[in-house]
């Protein structure tokens, strides 16, 4: 298990201090997203990176759970292979109601890359998973979201956009 190494600096913290991600999934729509710089500044800039280097591009949503959550992003399409290096959590005070965006783990500071998203409110999950954004508006899409569906792109806005 290996940690991924802080990049934080005063740029990326500018650039990101209110942006929004828009996820957009392969014949079922997009659904945006608010990303949480204050909650959870690490993932943010690991989560904007990766979109931006097209990582989740044509990778799909592998596990859909009815009333508890949606989760992609593993190269795999399965919960056991993500990106290659570990990620600390940062467990915050924003619950996990519906919409709200995770990071998945197999336990404690080893998530990757991979995300879910609460399809109802999970209190059970609160101050376990970083959450790391919430759904903004097309939550009906993430409710369309079948088991395969592809990620077709995710796409950082900036906070004016």
């Amino acid at each position: 298990m290996r940690a991924m190494r802080s990049d934080l600096n005063a740029d990326d913290l500018r650039r990101l201090a209110s942006p929004r991600a828009r996820v957009t999934i392969r014949g079922v729509g997009a659904f945006e997203i608010a990303l949480f710089t204050s909650q959870a500044p690490a993932t943010v800039l690991r989560f904007a990176r990766l979109a931006e280097a097209g990582y989740y591009d044509g990778l799909t949503f592998h596990r859909v759970v009815p009333n508890f959550v949606i989760q992609g992003g593993s190269p795999g399409a399965n919960e056991f292979v993500g990106d290659a290096s570990f990620m600390r959590d940062e467990v915050g005070t924003w619950p996990h109601v519906r919409g709200a965006v995770g990071i998945s783990t197999r336990g404690h500071d080893t998530g990757d890359a991979q995300i879910f998203v609460d399809l109802v409110d999970n209190p059970r999950l609160d101050h376990a998973y970083t959450v790391f954004a919430q759904v903004l508006n097309g939550v009906d899409v993430v409710d369309q979201v079948l088991e395969g569906d592809v990620i077709e792109s995710v796409t950082v806005l900036a906070g004016d956009r």
